[in-house]
């Protein structure tokens, strides 16, 4: 009984110590809250970015003569943060970019050039997309339209303050009011890890109620579709040809991926329309969801995936463009 008594006891003792040395890792290692850090790395991908960049159209990119030049073919990429390339320095790294040159290489043999205007727009919806196409039709004068549509552009959910705040202050609520959040780091480190798991659960909600939900929950959804279709409509006044891309959400890239029902909502819809549509998800399944983002906080497409989807729409867009030179 003795001997059973000093192995607890040791045992306990190594417990105690263990844990003491963990809880002192994690002092060194934890800085703040991972909602605060998720937060800053929002703000700084949206607002850091050198507004001076922008060519004469105020979009990303070079500039581009309100002349189009002979032998030449324009396609205009309507999107949002994942087509303007947030998070991502380098102008040439972005997948307009990328098609662009890779196409140039193509039509080169020809003697035809490409030019790809990056009309994406940091934070927006559809509606500017419809407005921006309006207001620079006439200069860029696209023989192609395409649009990159990701997942969220038919949500609310991209608003930090309308989605994300009322949720980070029930968990900062909740852990202020915890003793153990307070004073041990390696608790913090847990519900930090917990917590980020019930948001990813929330957003999941969210995101797949607003395309198969109520009427009300999929109203932005519906603004969405007529926007879509007035871009179809304008595209078809120039005799230009249009196109769709569905750019996923890079979280869960398996077999178990939480957004096919939407990928599937969606790709329904512009095939009833007879929009041409080419589907990015099976180009990232396989692949390691934070392997393609900006950093551990922003799952804005990194240069890796940038890359990936360039490699995957280029020949859809070449098709889409050798088709209207046919119309030509």
């Amino acid at each position: 009984m003795k001997t059973i008594v000093q192995n607890m006891l040791l045992l306990i003792c190594g417990v105690l110590l263990a844990l003491l040395i963990a809880e002192g890792i994690a002092r060194l290692i934890y800085t703040k809250p991972w909602y605060a850090r998720l937060l800053e790395e929002q703000t700084h991908t949206n607002c850091d970015w050198d507004w001076d960049r922008l060519n004469s159209q105020g979009l990303r990119g070079k500039n581009y003569s309100n002349l189009k030049p002979l032998h030449s073919h324009r396609v205009l990429i309507l999107g949002d943060s994942f087509t303007f390339g947030a998070g991502v320095d380098d102008d040439n790294a972005t997948f307009s970019a990328l098609l662009e040159k890779q196409l140039n290489f193509e039509f080169s043999s020809k003697g035809e050039t490409i030019e790809i205007l990056n009309g994406g727009i940091i934070a927006s919806l559809t509606p500017q997309w419809v407005d921006l196409l309006l207001r620079i039709q006439d200069s860029f004068q696209p023989d192609v339209i395409l649009i990159v549509f990701f997942l969220r552009d038919g949500t609310k959910t991209g608003a930090i303050k309308s989605f994300f705040g009322p949720i980070r202050k029930e968990i900062e609520s909740k852990n202020t009011d915890s003793f153990f959040y307070q004073y041990s780091y390696l608790i913090r480190l847990y519900l930090d890890y917990q917590d980020r798991l019930y948001l990813a659960k929330k957003y999941s909600l969210a995101l797949n109620e607003a395309y198969l939900g109520s009427p009300e929950q999929t109203q932005e959804w519906e603004n969405a579709k007529n926007n879509i279709l007035k871009i179809k409509a304008i595209a078809k006044n120039r005799k230009s040809k249009i196109g769709f891309v569905v750019f996923p959400v890079l979280v869960e890239l398996n077999n178990h991926y939480p957004f096919n029902d939407i990928c599937k909502k969606v790709i329904s819809f512009t095939t009833e329309n007879n929009i041409p549509t080419h589907n990015l998800l099976p180009a990232f399944m396989g692949k390691n969801g934070p392997d393609l983002w900006v950093s551990g906080f922003d799952q804005h497409p990194n240069p890796v995936a940038h890359k990936i989807a360039a490699e995957s729409i280029q020949p859809f867009l070449k098709q889409l463009i050798e088709q209207q030179r046919v119309l030509d």
